[in-house]
């Protein structure tokens, strides 16, 4: 039996990344109290649901735009150091903070098949998050070995949800989901590449916009999503350029829209190079 302390604000309270000043808080106060065992820190990459009953505190966002890669580089980086990092969440798909791939959708004899409840799989269903588990492995190895990892590969993880946080949803509480102004409506990329390479991103109108990423470390940028996203919405486009040659590219498999059949507030996240798969049957 592990005697252990838990601290377990994942999320913010307001539209901002958190900081580690609830953690210290919590540490200082149990050393105070003379409490022992290991700290556990929660860290979590994301978090909506909308069940659609009435009841507010089943139909919100919390600002999760960046919260992933800045809670995990806090980590890392040493600014703030737990015990043991508790990672919220492998399979919690009411939340939309899971990190397993997508189960089946129809072969109801799959072993990972799920049923939802309370309409929750009008925000899950094709919302792949499995990309994120690369931004994991990354920072969960700096933290554990006390060293940034060599970098082998050309990836960009890129996430973005599926609709504007205005648009007119026909479906779900769209009109109660609390923190809804919170999120920034854009594709954020974040970039791990093995030597010096230019980053495009065209998200419809707002084409080619580029940042730069090197192989000391994570390069984090976004793009805004367009003011008109026509009338089948637009799909993100990104790739790895190097030496005037495109090494890796992709393509969103979920196109941004401006009108929606459910309210969804959850991300839909990509990979561009090589790694995770981007389908259900991610390894």
């Amino acid at each position: 039996t592990l005697t252990n302390n838990y601290q377990g604000q994942a999320w913010p309270l307001m539209d901002a990344n958190m900081t580690c000043t609830a953690d210290e808080a919590f540490k200082a106060a149990l050393t105070q109290n003379g409490k022992t065992g290991p700290y556990i820190m929660a860290v979590s990459p994301w978090q909506y649901k909308d069940l659609n009953n009435g009841i507010a505190s089943d139909s919100w966002v919390a600002y999760s735009d960046t919260l992933f890669a800045q809670r995990l580089h806090t980590i890392a980086n040493n600014q703030f150091s737990p015990d043991i990092i508790e990672v919220l969440t492998w399979n919690d798909f009411c939340e939309s903070h899971y990190l397993r791939d997508l189960p089946s959708m129809t072969n109801t004899s799959a072993t990972d098949y799920v049923t939802y409840s309370n309409g929750m799989q009008n925000y899950v269903e094709g919302m792949n998050h499995a990309p994120w588990r690369v931004m994991a492995k990354y920072y969960l190895n700096w933290w554990k070995n006390g060293q940034a990892p060599a970098i082998t590969m050309d990836q960009v993880v890129y996430w973005y949800r599926v609709h504007p946080k205005a648009a007119a949803c026909y479906g779900g509480s769209s009109s109660k989901i609390k923190n809804q102004n919170y999120p920034i409506d854009a594709v954020f990329a974040w970039a791990l590449v093995k030597d010096n390479a230019t980053i495009s991103i065209s998200v419809g109108a707002n084409e080619y916009w580029e940042f730069e990423a090197n192989s000391s470390g994570p390069a984090l940028s976004m793009v805004p999503f367009p003011e008109d996203l026509g009338s089948s919405g637009t799909t993100p486009q990104v790739s790895i350029n190097r030496n005037n040659k495109v090494v890796q590219y992709s393509q969103g498999s979920m196109p941004i829209t401006a009108s929606c059949s459910w309210s969804n507030f959850n991300a839909h996240v990509e990979l561009c190079g090589e790694g995770i798969n981007k389908g259900p049957s991610a390894s």
